[in-house]
């Protein structure tokens, strides 16, 4: 039987992709498949690979981090052809955008066969979008990567963002890191934040205001459990913050041994912070990561 175009088309969009998220910390390798506003994830695995910390130390890719980069991808590639993927595809973000050689990893994706993009500000917010929203109007989208943090809206145009380096591992370093005051360090940060914020005001009055990428601040500051779909009101995000911001000094210096707590203190002061200043009551979050949003492009176009 010979399939129509439509057909085949409609199979294609059901056969899971495999997204090979190049982030600035950790590579993320997804598989998944979106049909008809449905996003079903088959499998995730992430690696630490930290390019960002290797470009800011050599002002470069480095070679042993190139070589580095190559083997996960050869054995990403393998795995998601073992796991019946249609497709492999790949994409930088921040610290690719950085680098001089940043095209470097695009040839060595392409020698293994896999297309990869490095995507551009805009780029990376659009896929953002899609993450946070499944493709719908009217959602505002807050994506803290590690190093960048993109804000992006859409509402029946091209989505309107803006993106700027205050990524978790960023901003620990400069604020927390260091810091004997958890107060004065959160309200240095939330200073910064509002510069960018005020560059924003179309994040306001939006059905719903989503958080992509915040799983490490529940896991290290909340109470366990399913990420997507949990919502935390303003107060709650307000009174965590509150809670860590009046602490004495010495218990600051003990919640910072904390494992992740880099990646988590940060997004917590952002989640507070923007979802007031935004003027939202609440902050949805969704487990999906960045390179969710090829997965769901593909299904959008059939």
């Amino acid at each position: 039987m010979i399939l129509s175009v439509t057909a085949a088309a409609a199979n294609e969009a059901r056969t899971p992709i495999c997204a090979i998220d190049m982030g600035s910390n950790s590579f993320r390798r997804i598989v998944g498949s979106f049909e008809k506003g449905r996003y079903e994830q088959r499998n995730i695995e992430r690696r630490t690979l930290g390019v960002g910390d290797d470009v800011a130390r050599h002002g470069r890719i480095s070679d042993p981090k190139l070589a580095e980069i190559e083997e996960a991808l050869s054995e990403f590639k393998t795995s998601c052809e073992t796991e019946g993927a249609a497709r492999v595809v790949a994409i930088g973000t921040s610290a690719f955008r950085e680098a001089p050689n940043g095209a470097r990893a695009v040839e060595i994706a392409a020698k293994l066969g896999i297309p990869m993009e490095i995507a551009t500000e805009k780029r990376e917010s659009e896929l953002a979008y899609l993450v946070g929203s499944l493709g719908q109007d009217g959602y505002a989208v807050i994506e803290n990567g590690s190093r960048s943090i993109e804000l992006v809206s859409k509402d029946g145009r091209a989505p309107r963002y803006v993106v700027f380096n205050l990524g978790y591992r960023l901003a620990y370093e400069e604020f927390f890191a260091g810091a004997d005051d958890p107060e004065a360090a959160s309200v240095a940060f939330r200073d910064r934040l509002r510069q960018e914020a005020r560059k924003a005001p179309f994040m306001r009055g939006k059905k719903k205001l989503v958080g992509v990428e915040f799983g490490e601040m529940v896991d290290v500051l909340f109470e366990p459990g399913e990420v997507d779909g949990r919502v935390f009101t303003r107060q709650e995000l307000k009174q965590k913050l509150h809670q860590i911001t009046t602490s004495r000094a010495d218990e600051f210096q003990v919640l910072k041994k904390k494992k992740d707590i880099d990646r988590a203190l940060p997004r917590l002061v952002v989640a507070a912070f923007l979802t007031e200043e935004f003027g939202y009551s609440r902050l949805e979050l969704t487990e999906r990561e960045l390179g969710t949003g090829l997965i769901i492009e593909a299904g959008l176009h059939f």
